[in-house]
């Protein structure tokens, strides 16, 4: 299978995953004691409504996402399905024209404009009936 033309350039490589937990003050002890992971301080992200907590194993990051609330789509994710992997995040040089190359390429999309996310980098989300079942996240980090 060959990937479209204007897709080739599009994916820098994997930012993150992103795990749903009802504690980020007891799931961060655990990864920091058992599997010697590090992090600096959880953050609050407004418009998703939930805490987020980059950890990292050398130079990859695991996320640990908290609801900030009842109302938060997170705290459906928790009460469905329990903790566990949420999306899986991938690194991208612009946004704005990775949502358009996608959008081109007949790519569902959640978020048709970036967001804010953890950290300032900017964020859009792909639907996952476009992904084989996986919620998708095209991160812009300057990092990458």
């Amino acid at each position: 299978m060959s990937v479209p033309e204007q897709l080739a350039p599009l994916v820098c490589g994997l930012h993150h995953v992103a795990i749903v937990v009802k504690s980020i003050a007891e799931t961060r002890i655990a990864y920091e004691s058992h599997l010697g992971l590090t992090a600096g301080d959880a953050e609050f992200i407004k418009d998703q409504d939930v805490n987020v907590l980059v950890m990292k194993a050398g130079e990859q990051r695991v996320e640990l996402v908290e609801p900030a609330s009842p109302e938060s789509p997170v705290s459906k994710f928790l009460e469905k399905r329990g903790g566990g992997i949420h999306h899986l995040a991938y690194a991208v040089r612009d946004i704005e024209s990775a949502i358009a190359s996608l959008e081109a390429a007949g790519v569902r999309m959640i978020d048709h404009a970036p967001k804010i996310g953890a950290h300032g980098t900017r964020h859009a989300f792909v639907h996952p009936k476009s992904c084989a079942g996986v919620l998708t996240e095209l991160v812009e980090d300057s990092d990458y």
